[in-house]
C-alpha cells in the first residue's frame, strides 16, 4: 500500500531526499519546525515545495496507525537542532535518525548539540523502551539495548576524561596525543 506518513528525523539530505516522491503519492510529512526551516534554506539541492514537511511540531505527538501506537519524540539538539525519534510501541522499535549511529556521535555544535544532550536522548530512549526493543540507528545495523548503553557509556567516559584533561591545563594537542578515547576506539 502507499506510504501515508513520513517522519523526517532531521534535516540532512540523506534522510529526506525522497520526501517529494512520497508527498506526490499522498504521504503527510512530519518534522521538527527547525527541520522544515533547514529544508527551506537548503540550496544544494534545493528542496521542492512538495518535499517540505507539511506538519511540524516541537512537542511530542502520538499516531494511531495500522493498529499501533507510535510516538513522535522531539529530542534535545544533538546531531541537529531538529532531531526527532519515533517509537513504535507494539512492534517495540525505536528509530533515532542520526542521533544514534553505533559510533561516536556527529555533534551539531553550531546548532546547539552537546554530548550531554546525546546522553540525555539515549537515557530518554532507554527509559521509554523495553529490554527487547530494536533500535534503528541512522547509519549502521539494527541494534539492541546494550548497543545504546555501550555508546552512551563510552561518550560519557570519554567526555569526563576530556574535561579532566582541560582542568589540568592540557592543550588541545596534548589532549589529542593522550587519546582520551583510546580504550573505545576499537
Amino acid at each position: 500500500k502507499p506510504v501515508r506518513i513520513i517522519v523526517n528525523t532531521h534535516s540532512h539530505f540523506d534522510h529526506n531526499q525522497n520526501n517529494a516522491n512520497f508527498a506526490k503519492q499522498g504521504a503527510l510529512i512530519f518534522a521538527h519546525p527547525n527541520t522544515r526551516l533547514s529544508l527551506l534554506q537548503q540550496k544544494r539541492p534545493p528542496v521542492p515545495p512538495e518535499g517540505l514537511p507539511t506538519v511540524t511540531s516541537s512537542d511530542p505527538m502520538t499516531f494511531h496507525f495500522n493498529g499501533e501506537e507510535i510516538s513522535y519524540i522531539p529530542l534535545k539538539p544533538s546531531h541537529t537542532n531538529g532531531d526527532v525519534a519515533v517509537y513504535f510501541h507494539g512492534s517495540d522499535v525505536f528509530a533515532f535518525g542520526d542521533v544514534f549511529t553505533t559510533d561516536y556521535p556527529a555533534i551539531g555544535i553550531a546548532q546547539g548539540g552537546t554530548i550531554e544532550n546525546f546522553v540525555d536522548n539515549y537515557n530518554l530512549a532507554l527509559k521509554m523502551t523495553t529490554p527487547d526493543t530494536i533500535f534503528v540507528p541512522g547509519h549502521a545495523q539494527l541494534s539492541k539495548r546494550d548497543d545504546v548503553i555501550a555508546v552512551r557509556d563510552a561518550i560519557t567516559i570519554i567526555h569526563a576524561r576530556f574535561l579532566e584533561m582541560v582542568k589540568k591545563g592540557m592543550t588541545l594537542e596534548q589532549i589529542r596525543a593522550a587519546r582520551p578515547s583510546n580504550s573505545f576506539d576499537g
